[in-house]
């Protein structure tokens, strides 16, 4: 089930693995963070929901966020999406963006560096968790 092109994927990609890094740092606003992505739910937007990977929801794994900069993208730089907002409250950390029609947004815990995604669109979404360290 491919809901979202890859394109508008990166947006998700910008988030998350599962577990915390043992020793990291809390994350703030000041500095990049390097998000790995470990699980991928793509849904259909009648509810239909699956499960699936980076690979087959053609995204990458790791993805970085330049919060000074304002821009989510791939480790490699050549797929990026805009951030629109940055907010900070309760020790979490909400980023969204907006591009090619699609919404996107994701929620890091500064203390852990857990992370929970959304991209959105007309045809469904993606629901992506993973984990988030400073560069």
């Amino acid at each position: 089930m491919r809901t979202l092109p890859a394109a508008a994927l990166v947006a998700i990609s910008c988030l998350l693995p599962a577990a915390p890094p043992p020793s990291a740092a809390p994350l703030d606003s000041s500095t990049p963070l390097l998000c790995a992505l470990n699980s991928v739910l793509e849904c259909a937007r009648r509810g239909n929901c699956e499960r699936t990977n980076t690979d087959e929801a053609e995204i990458p794994a790791f993805v970085q966020i330049n919060l000074p900069k304002k821009i989510l993208s791939s480790v490699d730089g050549k797929r990026t999406s805009p951030i629109t907002s940055v907010n900070r409250a309760n020790g979490r950390l909400m980023i969204q963006g907006m591009q090619n029609e699609r919404v996107w947004g994701a929620v890091v815990d500064e203390e852990t560096g857990l992370m929970s995604a959304t991209v959105s669109e007309a045809e469904g979404a993606i629901v992506i968790t993973g984990a988030c360290l400073a560069q």
